[in-house]
This record gives structure tokens, sequence and C-alpha cells, in this order.
């Protein structure tokens, strides 16, 4: 295009156009383009460009001068760009369009507001909400009709400039939740910034959420008032049942004739059945309702396996059944847990075990789990074999879910919950640990049993501090018992000593045969049954370097202990007692000779234990505050023939009155024995109101009588409340008289001071 055109362009010709009419036509043509970049005028923009378009070609039109070819064309491309322009706008309309029909048809209300806080668009929603005319509304502030908020969910604003509440908003459908969200909508032309609202209805959410709280509320307050319940039909119920076991103790010490004595043992044996039953239904609520908690000490753990074993013995020998323990040596003597969960684990292991076993063997099997943690922790493996009919595959999956039972046919011979095995689950799972079974059909189970535990610094093995044999020891084994005959093996080889085991044929051609060789057998472990046998063997055994002879052990049932002074005749040298401990088993076999005799002597020594704390007891005063006559007259009876001399108190009043009046006339009571639940004043404050009547710096045992409590609570919360609360000692309901006798016994030791708060 030649510029030089438009010289000649304004200028009068014999069309009649002037030049302003040109300028104004571009003037209308630049002003349409710079309006169509608004939204809110863009129909004005397009009508202005149309119009300085058209003027342009009629000016063209009437002015051909030499350059009309070249504006011609420009005339046509910008034809042709208003063309375009047009398509944008509607486009760009269409878009508008279709951004608004989306917003209109959300369900959550969306409103815009501009930098003066006035509305400037809203949806449908928003008009429907709140019953309000879309051209009535814009332009105007925002009011919120507020009922209430929800200050707890609500968020300050980000650093998005988003900000959330939780409110009640009136509606056309009356009261109703919203959450609420604001949130800053920059403007990429620097222009100032509009907020736009979108805010979602959450009435029914939160109204389920309220519902879901308050039935959270009533389950928690149901599991509450269950414990409570369960708590207290349990001292309700372990109240008579005292009563019963005391009673039946009591008789079963008087002279009776056989059948007598077998229905008293009866119902002995199925009281204390029913109060089995009542600690596993009060373990499993503690567990559920989330107040079982652990309290972890360290401990013997032998110790604590061989009190398992030996409390559970005696059902064991009455069914025939041989029972039995070992533990490994590399094992720590001391390790860091809660005792008395483990033993309550292992107990009910150990007791299933007898309860399904008809014939063979149960036994536990204690040794350090193959994963090793590190110096300061280890995973102890407790394994209960036994020799039962073993669990069908289908039940091994359910034989650890509350109330469930290996058999539940309608046959079945063992009763019980299905509690044990799920609550030693439970307890396992709670100590970081697990329970496994396996199990062939008529061939027995194991449950195994793995713990996680710390080692206290400094405490040593088993093997460190048991007896070690010396060079040329050698052991002959001839027992019956195929379970006793397997841990005996074990432990001996164990400890590093050789070992050979025999039946009653072989035993003597096995003895000679070793004499022979030069290696004789230094010590010979048998039973009762094999005792007839000693004679024949004993010329092919050797003695071990600086001992005077063989050594020649036996193992008896605790019934048969009168029979040892018989095969003393027969050269027996020691024995031990059935379950057998490893280390009293090994110091017969290995400890010097004077050693091994003094462990004996220190054995019979316990056996006599009970006769001689009940001795202790004589010439004692006992004040006992129970309101219940039953158990008042069983811990009575029991005192006074131990030989304490007992005053008895009604209530928690009359224990004061009663204690006041004996520090009056003379030194007081030497032990109270307080039951916690009694009328006028319960137990505990009876004792804090007793032991305000001595100066301060009295202490239990020296200075002011021990009080012990006599509760019917199982919870060990309860028994460590006590101790918080003051109270010496403690004694569960039901008892029996050893029991009594014991805790009396221990407040009247000398040692009573180091002995205090032990039960």
């Amino acid at each position: 295009m030649r510029y030089t055109n438009w010289q000649s362009f304004g200028a009068d010709g014999a069309g009649g156009v002037r030049k302003p009419f040109a300028i104004a036509a571009l003037a209308l043509v630049l002003i349409g383009l710079s309006l169509l970049g608004s939204e809110s005028i863009g129909t004005l923009a397009l009508a202005a460009l149309l119009l300085g378009v058209a003027l342009l070609v009629v000016a063209l039109r009437h002015h051909a001068q030499p350059g009309q070819e070249q504006l011609e064309a420009l005339a046509a491309r910008l034809n042709t760009d208003v063309e375009s322009i047009k398509d944008l706008q509607w486009e760009i309309r269409e878009r508008e369009m279709r951004y608004r029909d989306l917003l209109d048809h959300q369900d959550e209300v969306i409103a815009r507001r501009d930098a003066d806080g006035n509305l400037s668009f809203i949806n449908d929603a928003f008009c429907k909400t709140f019953g309000v005319k879309r051209y009535d509304a814009l332009g105007e502030p925002l009011d919120l009709p507020i009922l209430s908020s929800d200050s707890g969910q609500a968020t300050g604003e980000t650093a998005t400039g988003r900000s959330t509440r939780v409110i009640e908003l009136t509606t056309t459908q009356g009261p109703r939740w919203f959450v609420w969200e604001d949130f800053v909508l920059p403007r990429p032309d620097g222009q100032a910034c509009e907020v736009q609202s979108v805010a979602r209805d959450v009435t029914e959410q939160r109204a389920s959420e309220l519902a879901l709280a308050q039935a959270r509320d009533q389950a928690l307050t149901a599991s509450q008032a269950k414990s409570q319940f369960l708590a207290s039909m349990s001292h309700e119920i372990r109240t008579p049942m005292n009563g019963i076991l005391g009673m039946t103790g009591l008789l079963l010490d008087t002279k009776l004739s056989p059948e007598q004595r077998t229905y008293a043992r009866a119902i002995s044996s199925s009281a204390s059945t029913l109060l089995g039953l009542i600690d596993e239904v009060l373990d499993f609520s503690k567990i559920e309702a989330g107040k079982m908690e652990l309290r972890p000490t360290p401990f013997e753990l032998s110790e604590a396996v061989q009190g398992v074993v030996e409390l559970l013995a005696p059902r064991a020998r009455d069914k025939n059944l041989e029972i039995g323990w070992i533990i490994a040596p590399d094992l720590p003597r001391q390790i860091v847990g809660d005792e008395a969960r483990i033993r309550q684990v292992l107990m009910n292991l150990v007791g299933n075990a007898i309860k399904f076993t008809e014939q063979g063997s149960v036994t536990l099997k204690v040794s350090r789990s193959a994963e090793t943690l590190s110096a300061a922790n280890t995973i102890v493996r407790f394994d209960v074999t036994d020799t039962g009919p073993g669990v069908q595959p289908e039940a091994l999956e359910r034989i650890f879910a509350e109330f469930e039972q290996a058999d539940q046919s309608p046959v079945r011979r063992h009763g019980g919950t299905g509690l044990g095995l799920a609550i030693s689950k439970r307890l396992a799972s709670a100590m970081g640990g697990d329970i496994q079974v396996t199990s062939r059909l008529g061939a027995g189970a194991t449950f195994t049993v793995e713990l996680p535990l710390d080692i206290p610094a400094g405490t040593p093995l088993l093997g460190d501090v048991w007896p070690k044999p010396m060079p040329g020891i050698n052991v002959l084994i001839l027992l019956d018992g195929k379970a006793e005959t397997a841990i005996a093996r074990d432990l001996v080889a164990g400890s590093g000593a050789l070992v050979t085991c025999a039946t009653s044929d072989e035993a003597e051609a096995v003895a000679m045969r070793a004499a022979r060789e030069g290696a004789p057998f230094t010590v010979l472990l048998t039973d009762m049954p094999n005792a007839e046998h000693v004679a024949a063997i004993k010329p092919y055994l050797g003695c071990a370097p600086e001992e005077p002879g063989p050594r020649v052990v036996v193992t008896i049932d605790p019934g048969e202990r009168e029979a040892y002074a018989a095969l003393e005749d027969q050269s027996i040298t020691s024995y031990l007692v059935r379950p057998v401990r490893p280390v009293s088993a090994l110091t017969q076999f290995f400890a010097p000779h004077h050693q091994a005799a003094e462990h004996v002597v220190h054995r019979l020594n316990g056996a006599n234990q009970a006769s001689a704390s009940r001795g202790a007891v004589a010439g004692l005063t006992v004040l006992l505050a129970e309101d219940n006559d039953i158990n008042a007259l069983l811990a009575c009876t029991v005192l006074q023939k131990a030989g304490a001399n007992v005053t008895r108190a009604r209530d928690g009043a009359d224990a004061i009155a009663k204690a006041k009046h004996a520090l009056e006339a003379g030194p007081g009571f030497d032990l109270i024995l307080m039951d916690m639940h009694m009328p006028m004043v319960d137990g505990i404050e009876s004792a804090s109101r007793i032991r305000a009547l001595y100066p301060e710096s009295a202490v239990a045992g020296a200075g002011r009588p021990p009080v012990v409590a006599l509760t019917a609570n199982a919870y060990a919360e309860d028994r460590a409340s006590y101790f918080a609360a003051g109270l010496d000692d403690y004694l569960a309901k039901p008892f029996d008289k050893k029991e009594l006798e014991e805790v009396v016994a221990r407040w009247h030791d000398d040692d009573r001071s180091q002995t205090a708060g032990v039960a």
C-alpha cells in the first residue's frame, strides 16, 4: 500500500466526501477494537467497529484514487477480521453461558463478591436456599442469616486465602448446617480481587455424626456399666464363695467318713471351678473395656514357671498324667515383664492341656527364640505340649476366638466358657507377643507363646548359676515316664555331661558294659517303680573324684515322701519331688556331696514351713472387721485354731471404737484384718482413722498394727488402690486357711518389715 495516496484521499472531489469523514470512520474502528476487551460493553464495541468499517468502505468506494486497489484489499481484510471478532465474541458468550449453567446446576451454594463486598454473582442454589431473586440480590452486600456456628470445626484463613467455617443458617427449608468456604480470586489484570464463597449443606451428615457420637457415648457408658456390674457381681459372688470354700476346707479337717469326705471334696472342687469361670469372665470384661494394665517388673523366670507347674501338678496326678518342665540354661536368670500376666497365660495353656489330655503327659519347655533382639532384650518362647486328642484342622482358625471351643458338639466332654485361650491371646498381644498352635489329630497339640522381654542389666544366665558337672560325670536315666525321661535327658545334656537312657530290662547290661569300658556311670536317676533294680545296678556304678560313692537319685510324688526312709536302705542317696525342678536335679547330680545333702534337708524343711508359720500365729491379738457372718466365722475359726485371740467388729465404726479401746487399755492389737465393703464406715476410711490413733512415726509392724485388706474385688487395680490408700497388705476372697495363716504369720515374723505389702 502506498501511503502517499492518503494525501488526496481527504480532498474534495466529485463525490463530495471530505477528509473528516474518513478520519471519523477510522476513529470508530479503533474505538470498537479497544472496547472489545470489556465484557460489560461488548455489544456497543462491536457496533462501533462495524459502523466505522462501513463508513470507511463507503469512503473508499467514492474516492477511487491511484491506491484504491490496496485500500479495497485493506477493507476486505478488515471485513475478515470483523468476522473473526464476531466468532470470538460468540465463543466468549457461549463459554460464559456454559459457566453460568454449570454453577447454576451445582447443589452447593455459590456466590461471588467484588472488592466492595457486594454480590457480583449468585447461582440458582443460592436463590433457592435463601429465597431471593438474582437481580434483586446482585450489587447488594452479602448478609448471611446465621443462627449459630460450630467454632470447634472452624479453620482460620490459610496462606492461600482460603477459610472454612461450619455455620447454621436460616433457609427456605428451615435451619440448616453448612460448611462455608471463602477463597480469594485474584484478577490477572491487576484489578481488585473478588471473593468466591461455596457452601455445602451438611445437615444430614452432621446429624449422623451427632447420632454416632451419641451412640458411642452410650456404648462407653454401657461398657462402663457392664464393667461395674461385673465387678459388683464378682464381689457379691466371691463373698459367699469364700464361705463355701472356707467352710468346706474346715469340714475336710474334721473327722469324716469316706463318703462324707468325697462329698466335701466335690463341693470344694465345684466351687473352685465356678470361681475360675468368674475370674475368666472378669478378665475378659477388663480386656474389652481397655482396663488391662501391664505392670512390668524384674522377676525370676524359672521361679514363675515352676510355680505354674507345681500349682497344676495335683490336677495332672489326679488323671495319672506326667507333668514336667525344663528351661534353657542360656536364658537370663531375671527378666522384666508382668509376672502375673505371664503366669496367667501359662496357667491357661497348661490347665487346658491337662483338661483335654486323658493319658500321657503335659510338658512346658522354656527357651530363647532363634530371633535374638539384643543384649538387653530377648524373645522368650514357651512351648506347652500334650499327648491329647489334638485339634481338628477346621477348629484351629477359631480356637482363639471369644466363647469358642474346639469341640462344640452336644456330646462334648469338657466344659468352660471358651474364654481362656481368647484371654491368653489378647494378653500375649498386649505384651507384644503372640500365641500359635500346631496339632496333629490324635497326636496331641503344642501351643507356643513368644514374648519379647527386657533383661535387667548385670543379670547372669541360668547356666552360669546352676551347678556344673565335674570331669568324668556320666548319668544313667532309668525312668518309666517318657516325658520325664526326655526332660531329664535334655537337662543333663544341656549341662554338658554325658547321659544315657535305658529301660528296666536293659539298665543292668548297659551299666555293666560302661564299667567294662572304663567309663562307668557316676549318677543313676530312677523312680519308685524301678527302685528294685538299684541293688543290681549299683555294683557297676563308678564314683566321681572326691566323692564318697555313686549317686542314686529317685523321683517321687509329693505323697511318697514317707517312703524315703525305706529307700535309704536300698542305697538311695537323695530324691527329687515331682514335678522336678531343674536346679534341684542338677544339684543332686553335680553339686558337691555336702551341698546336695543340704538341699534335701532344705526341701524337707520347706514341706513343714506351713506348720511352722501356723505356730507363729499363736498368741497374736487380731481385730477382724467383717460384716458377713459366714466369712467372719471362717476367719475367726482359722485364726483361733492357729492360736490367735480374735476380736470381731461388725462394721467400720465398730472397728474404730474397738481399736481405740484396745489402745487405751493396753498395747492395742497386733494385726487388723479389714473388710473393704462395710456399712456405716468403709474399710479405707476405717483404716485411715485407726492409723490416726498412733503416732505419725509409727510404721506397720513396728509401732502400730498392720492393716490387711480383706476384699472380694479381684481386679489388680483394686489392690493397687488399697496400697495407695495406706493399707499394708491384701488378702483376696475367697481365701483358704493357709493363705490367711501365711498373711498373719508374715506380719508376726521378725522379718515382717521386709515383707510388707506382699500378698
